[in-house]
């Protein structure tokens, strides 16, 4: 047989198997990513998600980040950092809507409740204790001022009651939730498109008498920090003096997707590893 015809004959074979492997591959991915979707017990919905990673399924390399987010993100809750000089805190991770099909229940209450909080539904008294607690800060009296929000409406409702809640138990701090003017209405940051290239309009201004205060700021979510940034050299241009920042969520950084698949295969091959050498 001509050498050039068997070589062709190989080539198509070898193509036409790649195909075979790659189709049932994806399908072995996919009903292994719908098991760990339809599963409610934990251990389950990660050994399903793992698999599914393994057969190179995307979805399930997201969910596999979020159900494990403390091993991709930089910063974890409850734990002072700092980003922008600032010293910061936050109280849980908040995930865009766009994955919240990947999400555990207890991921979409937590998320849920900071839609609540910043309807003004949720006091925010349980995030702020903690966050307070997380700073570690020489105990001094802090003045307190709020992230403006994109009309004074949501202002008001979203940090009244973290606003009287500090007037009336925490004698230790003063409030500055009326330090600042709402002047116009701007489209909301966390709404808007492109948010990561974007900083916080000039739509306030600071009316209060801040000079010489050492304050802490408190917002609803961290992204990339530019907007407390932003707010805390107007702060200090008054001449007050930002020492921390707190944060009901941050918003959680998908790593890219091959960290991911490579994260658990190393995990997996290791695993296999260790368990032949003991046998």
């Amino acid at each position: 047989m001509n050498e050039r015809l068997l070589f062709t004959l190989l080539l198509f074979l070898i193509m036409g198997l790649l195909r075979i492997i790659g189709y049932w591959r994806r399908k072995a991915g996919k009903v292994a990513f719908d098991a760990a979707r339809m599963s409610n017990a934990d251990k389950e919905r990660d050994r399903y998600c793992r698999l599914a990673v393994m057969a190179g399924h995307r979805e399930a390399c997201r969910m596999f980040s979020i159900l494990h987010p403390d091993r991709f993100e930089e910063h974890v809750p409850n734990k002072k950092f700092k980003l922008h000089g600032i010293r910061m805190a936050f109280f849980g991770y908040y995930y865009p809507s766009r994955y919240h099909a990947l999400l555990n229940n207890e991921q979409k209450a937590f998320c849920r409740s900071i839609y609540q909080f910043k309807q003004g539904e949720v006091h925010g008294i349980e995030f702020f204790k903690a966050c307070m607690d997380a700073l570690q800060l020489e105990k001094k009296p802090y003045h307190i001022m709020f992230m403006p929000c994109s009309n004074w409406i949501k202002y008001g409702q979203r940090f009244k009651i973290l606003d009287w809640y500090i007037g009336k138990h925490r004698p230790d701090l003063t409030s500055g939730l009326y330090d600042t003017e709402i002047c116009d209405a701007r489209e909301s940051l966390h709404e808007a498109k492109g948010t990561e290239n974007r900083v916080l309009e000039r739509s306030y201004e600071i009316t209060g008498n801040i000079r010489g205060k050492e304050i802490i700021i408190v917002d609803d979510v961290l992204t990339t920090g530019k907007s407390v940034a932003d707010y805390k050299e107007e702060i200090e241009r008054c001449g007050g003096k930002v020492v921390a920042a707190i944060f009901y969520g941050k918003t959680f950084s998908m790593p890219p997707l091959f960290i991911l698949r490579m994260s658990v295969w190393w995990e997996y091959l290791t695993k296999r590893t260790r368990n032949e050498h003991t046998e």
